[in-house]
């Protein structure tokens, strides 16, 4: 009985238009409308706070059916707001595919992540210094995301934005925002293979530069000591895993 009747909440809340078989039978018909409407306000304005440009690109009515379309399935599966948007993203992204500017798939990802990095759980406590011949510890709050339009360039212009591939690692600052880092291909494997941690520093060092084809001279360290270090500055790095 009580399984039957949060099925009937839930097709009352979620569905393009609830049924008014649905509504007798849960009773008060106003009140339930009026419940539908705050339910469905606190999802979409969630929606609406963490994809504003994206929102913007794809315009009211498309990015509103969107959201009714997902709405339409059941609702939010996770119990935390924070995670609502990235379930929306999920569910549009393949809708979009067809209709929408190749750039705006793009803009989409990037405000994403970017929100999934503010929005990200506090960081683990390194069990010590970050070392060469240990596993490195990666803060929580970081994404390595692969782009092919500059999106991360605001505001958006008019006219979109022209092809433009790169590599954004996206880190929560001191500020509790998204700052974008712009990486090349030999610095984005290094930092995905830190985030797995399943090397040490070395051994990721020396298969990222096997895979690029670079060798391990003076020049490279030196960059990659300048890497390493700004890493740690902006609180990428944290230090070693226990």
């Amino acid at each position: 009985m009580l399984g039957e009747r949060s099925r009937l909440i839930q097709r009352v809340c979620f569905d393009i238009e609830p049924s008014e078989a649905d509504l007798e039978t849960l009773g008060s018909p106003e009140r339930w409308l009026v419940y539908r409407d705050l339910v469905r306000t606190r999802l979409v304005g969630v929606v609406d706070a963490a994809l504003p440009r994206s929102k913007a690109a794809i315009g009211e009515p498309r990015f509103a059916s969107t959201v009714a379309a997902w709405l339409s399935t059941g609702g939010s599966k996770t119990r935390y707001f924070r995670h609502v948007p990235n379930e929306l993203v999920d569910f549009a992204l393949p809708l979009w595919t067809d209709d929408v500017a190749p750039w705006v798939l793009d803009l989409a990802r990037y405000e994403i992540a970017s929100w999934s990095v503010r929005h990200a759980a506090s960081n683990l406590t390194p069990a010590g210094e970050f070392t060469f011949d240990t596993r490195p510890l990666v803060g929580s709050a970081v994404r390595v995301l692969r782009l092919e339009y500059p999106v991360h360039e605001g505001p958006t212009p008019e006219d979109g934005y022209g092809p433009s591939p790169h590599t954004l690692c996206l880190y929560r600052n001191d500020k509790h925002r998204a700052v974008p880092k712009i990486l090349n291909p030999l610095a984005a494997d290094l930092l995905e293979a830190w985030q797995r941690g399943d090397q040490t520093v070395a051994e990721s060092v020396q298969q990222a530069a096997n895979s690029h084809g670079v060798d391990i001279g003076p020049a490279f360290v030196e960059k990659l000591s300048t890497l390493i270090a700004d890493f740690i500055t902006d609180g990428i790095l944290l230090g070693r895993r226990a």
